[in-house]
């Protein structure tokens, strides 16, 4: 029996022996460490030695299995059954099969533990759908500080009257460089031992859920803060009677609106249901129209409608999402740790990005005058 069939039959013991009640769990979480610990060493050498003999061979390629008849197989990445399941079980600090193994070490062989390709998606996915600017606006997810180019103004060459014959001035634009270095947004979550014997389908959805919930809040509320910040002076403006939003209003906060695409209104629901539902035109015609899209809750002026809680109550925001661009420098992640004297697992959200509208001209807002 090698080093390696010693330690897994060790981890089988161990899980008959928690079961006892007189079991020292303290000391018992503490040798699974260190035999995990080991085990991950013995596999790194593995890993090494097969990269190097596959170096020797051929000097590239992607590593293999080999399994009886002769049949070879790729090792699975991110996006793989095998890695998914390995990673939420390394997560639990269960043992994992061959396959699994195999994915695991080779996935992280040069970087940390990334989320399995279906859980990041599902994470990204609930995020859009909680709140709608982050599926409208430009993700890039480049792993490093992006510089982008911003419009600031057109300093010559805007429409004016000219005479007869005479020619407009040449257009100028000015721009500046912004540098999109991340902020960080993180989010944890503690697990007894006792909830930790969930499955790892019940883990996941779990983390998920919670994860994409919390990450999502803050990431969303960062980039309605950015385009606020961004936007430009004249772009922002209140109503000018108390707890009242008119047609005309509304209109010229459309009309403020330069260089756009698909235009979209992002409001809280009582924004939208206490003074966009009810807005009529100038001669006294509903001017909302009711959708059976998924995503909006109606459409005013050609603009979709859609509900965004990280938008503050009383202010509506209009605008091309398109038009802002966020650097994710580290993608959405997840890590464990465990705390053996209060006897819970940590588990960390984490992922660092950062945005900026790069048109001050391509969002508006209104503000409702409050009473008093």
């Amino acid at each position: 029996m090698n080093r390696r069939e010693e330690i897994e039959a060790r981890l089988a013991a161990i899980r008959g022996e928690m079961d006892n009640e007189n079991a020292d769990i303290d000391a018992l979480t503490e040798e699974v460490r260190t035999l995990k610990n080991e085990m991950k060493g013995i596999d790194d050498a593995a890993e090494k030695r097969a990269k190097l003999r596959q170096e020797v061979s051929d000097g590239s390629g992607t590593p293999v299995r080999v399994f009886s008849g002769m049949r070879e197989e790729r090792v699975g990445g991110a996006e793989s059954k095998e890695y998914r399941s390995a990673f939420l079980k390394d997560l639990l600090g269960l043992e994992m099969n061959k396959e699994e193994r195999a994915a695991f070490v080779h996935t992280t062989a040069n970087t940390s533990a990334p989320l399995p390709t279906t859980m990041l998606d599902s994470i990204w996915d609930l995020v859009s759908k909680r709140h709608s600017i982050m599926g409208d606006i430009t993700i890039y997810r480049t792993g490093t500080i992006l510089d982008v180019v911003k419009h600031t103004a057109v300093a010559q060459g805007e429409a004016k009257t000219v005479a007869e014959n005479a020619a407009n001035d040449d257009e100028q634009n000015t721009f500046v460089k912004v540098t999109l270095s991340g902020k960080d947004f993180s989010k944890h979550v503690d697990i007894s031992y006792a909830m930790e014997r969930m499955s790892i389908d019940a883990l996941e959805r779990y983390l998920i859920d919670e994860i994409s919930a919390s990450l999502g809040d803050a990431m969303a509320s960062d980039v309605i803060s950015q385009i606020g910040t961004d936007m430009a002076a004249g772009n922002k403006v209140n109503s000018a009677a108390n707890g009242a939003i008119t047609f005309k209003e509304l209109a010229a906060l459309f009309g403020k609106l330069k260089r756009v695409g698909a235009v979209s209104v992002y409001a809280t629901r009582a924004t939208i249901y206490n003074h966009l539902v009810g807005m009529v035109d100038t001669t006294g015609r509903p001017i909302f129209q009711p959708s059976a899209q998924a995503g909006q809750e109606g459409v005013i002026l050609g603009a979709q409608i859609k509900v965004e809680d990280a938008v503050a109550d009383n202010v509506v925001l209009i605008g091309d999402g398109r038009r802002v661009v966020y650097n994710m420098i580290q993608d959405i992640m997840i890590e464990s740790d465990k705390d053996i004297k209060k006897h819970v697992t940590t588990y960390s959200g984490y992922a660092r990005g950062s945005g900026a509208l790069i048109d001050p001209d391509s969002f508006a807002q209104l503000t409702v005058t409050s009473e008093g």
